[in-house]
């Protein structure tokens, strides 16, 4: 069973030696409370980090890493699925064991090679069911992934049922996004949703306080609550975060475009009198 675009329909195809996840599982067995409700994970990720993005004004434009996470995931019955995860599912679950001399690194490596053709770092760890990252495309055992999606829909979340409403044209915004730019703004979605920044290059350093004030003022007029601490390598002079229903409208970040609008007719006036 595949969920997700098309363009990772390819993920049918893959398959993984699980026997050492499934030896890693059986060997904490007596430890896990509701030991089917368990599973090992093996996340691969690109040997890069989002604090250190580029400037999309520059020349490191030409290449931008893949920004998901590929995730190889068995049940405690061998029940095998790869999953691409908007954040890393250890970073929402912390792993309860994790194994560091993982010896079967190079298949998990390989995989993710052929598919983004860059290298990547990979860990490795038991975490209990529900997932509680957000995942865009995945493939796995028919019977498994209905149940899950049918306890997320009871539980009105959403993990491996986000990739029920991702098509081609929803991960190409979610790629662009992923870790990007819109307008003056640096963008980051991670699973609180999607995460602006507000950089102004132009400010004077002594003028950054009043206009984090008038960002701050324009965030409670429109009803927008602020984004958590993301290290942001630029001068940010406020933020905000929008839920992930705005990724899916027809009408994409209007709330932010006239907050950003109504910032620059304020700083305008603003700058006729400082």
């Amino acid at each position: 069973m595949y969920i997700g675009p098309e363009k990772y329909r390819i993920m049918e195809t893959l398959d993984f030696d699980s026997s050492e996840l499934i030896a890693f599982l059986e060997s904490k067995k007596e430890r896990l409370d509701v030991y089917h409700r368990h599973v090992a994970v093996v996340t691969c990720y690109g040997n890069y980090s989002q604090s250190t993005y580029i400037d999309p004004s520059s020349s490191g434009k030409e290449k931008k890493n893949n920004s998901f996470y590929l995730n190889f995931i068995v049940t405690p019955s061998n029940e095998k699925f790869v999953g691409l995860s908007i954040s890393q599912p250890m970073l929402k679950s912390p792993a309860i064991y994790k194994l560091q001399d993982l010896k079967s690194t190079e298949q998990f490596s390989d995989t993710y090679y052929r598919l983004f053709a860059e290298t990547c770092a990979l860990q490795c760890g038991i975490i209990k069911l529900p997932m509680k990252t957000r995942f865009i495309a995945v493939s796995g055992v028919d019977s498994f992934l209905n149940k899950e999606i049918y306890r997320e829909k009871v539980m009105n979340a959403e993990s491996f049922s986000f990739a029920q409403r991702v098509n081609d044209a929803i991960l190409e915004r979610l790629e662009k996004y992923k870790d990007g730019t819109f307008d003056m703004c640096r963008v980051v979605i991670n699973d609180e949703g999607i995460n602006f920044f507000v950089v102004d290059k132009s400010l004077r350093d002594d003028h950054v306080p009043l206009y984090s004030e008038v960002i701050s003022l324009l965030r409670k007029k429109y009803a927008l609550t602020p984004a958590r601490f993301f290290p942001v390598n630029e001068k940010v002079i406020g933020s905000f975060v929008l839920g992930f229903d705005s990724i899916f409208s027809d009408e994409l970040f209007t709330q932010v475009f006239k907050l950003l609008k109504e910032y620059s007719m304020i700083k305008e006036n603003l700058s006729k009198y400082i």
